[in-house]
């Protein structure tokens, strides 16, 4: 037994040879940079922050990857809500007491007791229990309800886990694992059934509306109207020192909540994503207690608004009192890419590159010291049109110096597909600049 990504499992080892996925086609080669060039990056379609375990290094290399999945045609902006609809239980029963809590004037409610925060929240609180079939697993986190039919918030690594399985390696070498050729690979499995608790204790079986890792979020959605959505506030006004209460399922305690302040603003970590690439994620760092089950919850104001999305995934574990909250205010457009097309739009400049190292300096005679060198440049994407060639080396975006791919990345991930992002480009004849129409990434993230 062993805990996993809020998720406990009881491992039994399956030896069975697996065939292996085919590789996916690699792009268009590099000639005779690519010879040189070990590791590049494809720049592609993170889209910002990412969801998984705390890097070591906050410079940690990162690679884009984005989500894909069946447009259903239909807009369902409507059901987000920022403020509560009536003053009702999840069981349509009217409840006075907390009727006048949920219709506080939040621009005029100066603050609230941490006792009227939480019980202005718990309603719009819910557990959140996966089961994973082929990762023999089940894990617990929490969610907010977003909207009164139905809509429910959680990180992605609640619905999503990752596990170690064997595979055939085509390697028959009889000193091998048992003989057989196998080798361990790590899978990233969907939850095969998610169960959503309301607070008064009714369960209700969930659908994966969507789920991006590289923010770690997820929309689900149960089939029930009447619920009570979380108040939203905003978190680009925060200020260091402010109440923060966070509301959850932790440990498998029931319903917990833990007060503090806003003890850091845009704190940026690299993540790391289950396909080995890493993503940067700007953060509400807090010292309110983020623990396995959280994962999910609302980081409140002192008026009971939800200002960000609690995640243990990227809670400090190198000492204690560091936890860390997705922004609300970054995190709305991306429930709502989920909500309209099941995946997270991220803009995409199509090129593959390398930061420029001593070696790389010296092998190509360059002549600046930092920077991303393109290795190659995609056919018919948006780098092209722009008239971004393989050779060129990158050395600012958006007017800002960059000195390798995390900084192109970061400046592309501040864009929206169909926006403008001005690049810098190092050349014989002097430095100019190419403005780049951002194409949309189809990229699928699993």
């Amino acid at each position: 037994m062993y805990e996993d990504n809020n998720n406990n499992y009881t491992y039994t080892a399956n030896y069975s040879p697996v065939e292996p996925e085919p590789p996916k086609n690699g792009g268009r080669k590099a000639g005779k940079i690519a010879a040189f060039i070990l590791a590049v990056v494809l720049v592609g379609g993170a889209s910002g922050f990412g969801g998984a375990y705390l890097a070591n290094s906050i410079t940690a290399e990162q690679n884009d990857t984005s989500v894909t999945a069946e447009e259903n045609g239909e807009n369902r902006s409507e059901a987000i809500q920022t403020v509560t609809a009536s003053p009702q239980n999840s069981n349509g029963k009217d409840d006075t007491s907390l009727g006048n809590l949920l219709n506080i004037d939040s621009a005029n409610a100066d603050s609230l007791t941490t006792e009227e925060i939480i019980q202005r929240a718990t309603p719009s609180v819910v557990l959140i229990t996966s089961r994973f079939n082929e990762a023999q697993g089940s894990g617990t986190g929490t969610g907010i309800v977003l909207s009164a039919d139905g809509y429910i918030i959680t990180n992605c690594h609640v619905i999503k886990t990752t596990y170690q399985t064997y595979q055939n390696s085509g390697n028959n070498n009889p000193f091998s694992f048992f003989g057989g050729g196998y080798e361990s690979v790590t899978r990233t499995a969907e939850a095969d059934e998610v169960t959503v608790t309301m607070s008064d204790g009714s369960e209700h079986k969930a659908e994966i509306i969507g789920s991006d890792e590289n923010t770690d979020l997820a929309l689900l959605k149960i089939d029930v109207d009447g619920l009570i959505p979380a108040v939203l506030g905003s978190s680009d006004d925060l200020k260091l020192g402010e109440t923060a209460v966070t509301l959850g399922y932790p440990l498998g305690l029931g319903l917990s909540a833990s007060e503090g302040i806003v003890s850091g603003l845009e704190k940026e970590l690299s993540t790391e994503l289950s396909n080995g690439g890493t993503a940067t994620m700007t953060l509400i760092q807090t010292d309110a207690s983020i623990n396995p089950g959280n994962s999910g919850g609302p980081l409140l104001n002192k008026r009971g608004e939800v200002i960000g999305i609690t995640s243990s995934k990227i809670a400090g574990t190198q000492v204690e009192g560091i936890g860390f909250a997705i922004p609300i205010t970054d995190a709305m457009p991306i429930l709502d890419d989920l909500m309209n097309k099941g995946y997270v739009s991220t803009p995409k400049i199509g090129i593959t590159g390398t930061d420029i190292t001593t070696a790389v300096k010296r092998y190509y005679n360059l002549p600046v010291n930092s920077g991303v060198l393109v290795v190659s440049v995609e056919a018919d994407s948006c780098a092209e049109a722009a008239g971004i060639e393989e050779g060129d080396v990158i050395i600012a975006a958006d007017g800002k110096e960059i000195s390798g791919m995390n900084g192109l990345v970061a400046a592309k991930n501040k864009h929206k597909p169909g926006e403008t992002m001005t690049v810098t480009l190092a050349r014989n004849d002097g430095n100019i600049d190419i403005e780049i129409i951002l194409d949309e990434s189809a990229e699928e993230n699993e």
